[in-house]
């Protein structure tokens, strides 16, 4: 969901298996987006140049400040030596924060946000298919497969522990027929 490259994933603790890819798990990976960009923005000093290299790496920001002398991103822009996906994406993430904040200006102050599921982790360290805990549960594999993104194949790695996300009211049925 945060664009990381499977390497740079790694580097912050994102993990990726033929089971897994931690990369998908929103938690994991908004916590690892949200160190990289602090790490960015302590290598250029300016969040537009942060964005610029969390979208189109550092390198190529680093070479294009390199190229030209300047370490602003609106003078890259102008210039135009930086990818034309990163050129939109920062004024992108600009214009989502800017009618976030005013949202009745831009006709956003009407949308219903979906209310959060309340779910419960469940430890599990040994393979189970998702299919046999939707029927345990009164669920479907589909649904189950929703809430554990980073969940690769309808069942869990042998070998591993892993934290399974389950909607609250069926956290209890999986137990008392896991036991």
């Amino acid at each position: 969901m945060w664009q990381f490259m499977a390497g740079r994933g790694s580097s912050y603790g994102l993990e990726r298996s033929w089971w897994t890819d931690d990369r998908q798990d929103p938690e994991k990976a908004t916590r690892a987006a949200a160190h990289h960009l602090r790490d960015l923005y302590n290598e250029f000093g300016d969040w537009y140049l942060a964005m610029a290299a969390y979208n189109s790496g550092p390198g190529t920001v680093q070479a294009a400040v390199k190229r030209t002398g300047y370490a602003d991103f609106w003078e890259l822009y102008r210039r135009n030596v930086l990818p034309q996906e990163t050129r939109n994406y920062v004024p992108i993430i600009l214009a989502v924060t800017i009618m976030a904040k005013n949202p009745d200006q831009y006709g956003v102050a009407g949308l219903v946000k979906d209310k959060p599921i309340p779910y419960d982790t469940v430890k599990i360290d040994y393979p189970i298919d998702l299919r046999l805990v939707a029927e345990c549960v009164d669920s479907s594999a589909a649904d189950l497969q929703d809430m554990n993104p980073s969940l690769l194949r309808l069942t869990t790695p042998k070998d591993q522990r892993l934290s399974c996300i389950f909607p609250r009211e069926l956290q209890s049925s999986f137990r008392a027929s896991s036991l």
